[in-house]
């Protein structure tokens, strides 16, 4: 499998079943800024607070194809195996199309991921063990915990600076490697030090007197 991470926002993407697990399989295609639509007989109570608050479109009925032939991304978790190999078989070649129940149909595997702010950290097993990618993506948890998000803000508004500078290539390489440094990931007044030194003196000054 070739990793990648996908820009989805705005796009159709389509869950195909309407329980637990499809419901959680939901949650980052909206964090992601996708239109997501549900197609299943049946919804839990989870989809229908959602539909009420107008964040998923649903179809109560039985899947056809023309529910998901504009789709970019299908997902398909019900629990009939018919239906989940018909859908596979009549998507396009240009779809994406991940079967919960059986990794070896599908064209992409959805990793367990860590998110804090800008950082996404995913693990695959390629379908071998989905309980081992959740274990080993917990215990990355431990290590690269919530402070990571801010940290992650501190680097990004650096890089914009450092970027859009009229530094030389190398002045520019070194800054963005100065800017991982330790210190800056423990302290806040480091940080402020550090993009200090990117702006002009006039914008320094006001940080200090600020």
């Amino acid at each position: 499998m070739y990793p990648i991470t996908l820009n989805i926002e705005n796009r159709k993407c389509v869950i195909i079943g309407g329980g637990k697990i499809a419901y959680f399989k939901a949650g980052p295609l909206l964090e992601a800024g996708a239109e997501v639509t549900v197609v299943s007989p049946e919804i839990c109570t989870s989809f229908q607070v959602l539909e009420k608050e107008g964040k998923i479109r649903v179809l109560l009925k039985e899947v056809e194809e023309t529910d998901y032939k504009d789709a970019f991304l299908i997902i398909v978790a019900t629990n009939s195996t018919e239906v989940n190999e018909r859908v596979y078989e009549n998507a396009s070649e240009s779809q994406l199309v991940n079967v919960i129940s059986n990794h070896e149909l599908g064209n992409f595997h959805i990793p367990a991921t860590l998110n804090r702010g800008m950082l996404s950290i995913s693990v695959s097993t390629n379908g071998a063990s989905p309980t081992l990618a959740k274990k080993i993506r917990n215990d990355l948890g431990k290590v690269y915990d919530e402070s990571y998000e801010e940290y992650l803000e501190f680097l990004f508004e650096a890089r914009m600076i450092i970027k859009n500078g009229s530094l030389s290539k190398e002045e520019k390489s070194k800054l963005l490697k100065d800017s991982i440094e330790d210190i800056y990931k423990y302290s806040l007044k480091e940080r402020y030090r550090f993009l200090a030194r990117l702006l002009p003196v006039e914008a320094e000054e006001n940080i200090s007197l600020g």
